[in-house]
């Protein structure tokens, strides 16, 4: 297979004109700060272990050590919790290798420890390695409970200017968990219905053929294929139907709804997308390649079959639906794998993201950067503009009357920005904000306050204050 979306070469197009106006001014860089994601979370009573993240504005070029202290309330370490690295004292030392943009530890509650739940650690960064600077967040209270945070300024952390990750957000926990988006394929629904979502984070598709019999599908099937199973200017109309719908509507998933009847299940051929850009711009995107699947119902799951396209057997992964998720994850290369958090720990999720735009003659699929995604198990949102609803600052519970409320996976969406395609330079919109309700009724307003960390994209701000609680 042979051909990339227009967006790869938009992307690497973007990436080379950096390089070449980077090297001709060479500025000096900004600090590059090192802070805590956020300044507080909670380790809640079905919990055993968190990890506790630290993040760089940018990769270091140096290598060394980052020295946290902390001090417990009311809980003593090694007979309550412990961490790894293991504290010596009061004190955690986390290696730091040159290239890195983050590190973290691992705080665990010892087995059968009893909590009354006011206990507490907090944490403080004190000495950083070589060529980082401690930022804002230097300090983090890790309470022993669930928290319900009132306020918070969040730095996300996609991971850059290649926006590797997927960054899944829960406001009341103020807490992020940030996801590698090609450690996954296929997603699958964990509710009543059947169905399958691809991974839209890297501009998957896939397209059924008139086939049952996976070890019977060959190259022969797939003649052209290449050049009409791409996103982006390129693109058509008719490709919409091999994405899942971008609103969210699990009944317009380009794989159909997965019968009882299993002779009724097609093989499908799947293009995976793109990989993550590299880290030299003048390198092409590399593919993720294509497969050939069929899924098929096994009791209140499923099982996947894949293969090569050219392959004469197959493999085999069994999926078992679990209700704390909305969707469980599978790797072609890795079986099931972790994503995203349990349904009722998030709420919105940054990312890239396959959606469609309309050059004139209909919709086609396109990939956007910076796009807002809510989760589909009842969390909904709403754009506030100022010139109605006053500013952020001033918006309170009484102002809530009359919103109007939206279920959409894309209600915020790539609403909040401005720019960001050929010619014009991305922003954040400062005339509006936003509505979050969570699955628990806890309603927060939100804004962006940043687009970029150092003018290095993937790396944006939000703010959240919570207007009422559910």
């Amino acid at each position: 297979m042979k051909k990339f979306g227009f967006f790869l070469q938009v992307i690497a197009l973007s990436a080379l004109m950096l390089t070449f106006l980077s090297c001709e001014e060479d500025p000096q860089l900004p600090d590059n700060l090192v802070a805590f994601e956020s300044a507080q979370l909670g380790f809640t009573s079905d919990e055993d272990e968190l990890i506790i993240n630290i993040n760089f504005s940018r990769s270091t070029a140096n290598q060394g050590s980052i020295t946290v202290n902390f001090e417990a309330n009311g809980i003593v370490y090694g007979d309550d919790f412990t961490t790894s690295p293991q504290a010596t004292g009061n004190t955690i030392t986390i290696p730091v290798v040159a290239g890195a943009s983050q590190v973290s530890f691992t705080i665990s509650k010892t087995e059968s420890v009893l909590l009354d739940g006011d206990e507490s650690v907090t944490f403080s960064i004190s000495n950083v390695v070589n060529g980082l600077v401690v930022g804002e967040t230097t300090q983090l209270v890790l309470s022993f409970a669930e928290i319900l945070a009132e306020q918070a300024i969040m730095n996300i952390n996609g991971g850059g200017p290649t926006y590797p990750n997927k960054v899944f957000i829960d406001l009341s926990a103020n807490r992020q968990t940030a996801v590698d988006r090609t450690s996954w394929d296929l997603g699958f629904f964990m509710g009543d219905d059947f169905r399958v979502t691809l991974n839209s984070s890297v501009t998957m598709m896939a397209r059924a053929i008139d086939k049952t019999d996976l070890n019977a599908v060959n190259a022969a099937d797939t003649v052209d294929f290449d050049d009409v199973m791409i996103v982006g200017a390129n693109s058509s109309i008719e490709a919409m139907a091999w994405i899942d719908d971008p609103a969210g509507d699990l009944a317009k998933t380009a794989i159909a709804s997965i019968s009882v009847t299993a002779s009724e299940n097609k093989v499908y051929i799947v293009n995976r997308g793109a990989s993550n850009p590299p880290s030299d711009p003048s390198q092409p995107i590399p593919s993720r390649g294509w497969k050939k699947i069929r899924i098929i119902r096994n009791g209140n799951g499923y099982t996947l079959q894949h293969a090569d396209i050219a392959a004469t057997s197959f493999q085999e992964i069994q999926i078992t639906k679990d209700s704390q998720f909305n969707f469980r994850y599978i790797s072609f290369e890795n079986g099931v794998v972790n994503v995203e958090p349990a349904k009722a720990r998030w709420d919105i999720a940054w990312t890239g993201f396959t959606n469609s735009t309309n050059f004139g003659a209909g919709f086609i699929p396109y990939y956007f950067q910076d796009i807002i995604l809510q989760s589909r198990n009842g969390v909904e949102t709403a754009e506030l503009l100022i010139t109605n609803a006053g500013t952020y600052e001033a918006f309170q519970e009484s102002n809530l009357t009359g919103v109007t409320w939206l279920t959409t996976q894309i209600g915020i969406g790539a609403k909040w920005r401005s720019g960001g395609g050929p010619g014009s330079a991305p922003a954040v919109r400062s005339d509006r904000f936003y509505l979050v309700k969570d699955v628990d009724g806890n309603i927060y307003k939100l804004r962006f306050t940043a687009l970029t960390q150092n003018g290095e994209r993937g790396r944006p701000q939000i703010e959240f204050a919570l207007v009422k609680k559910g």
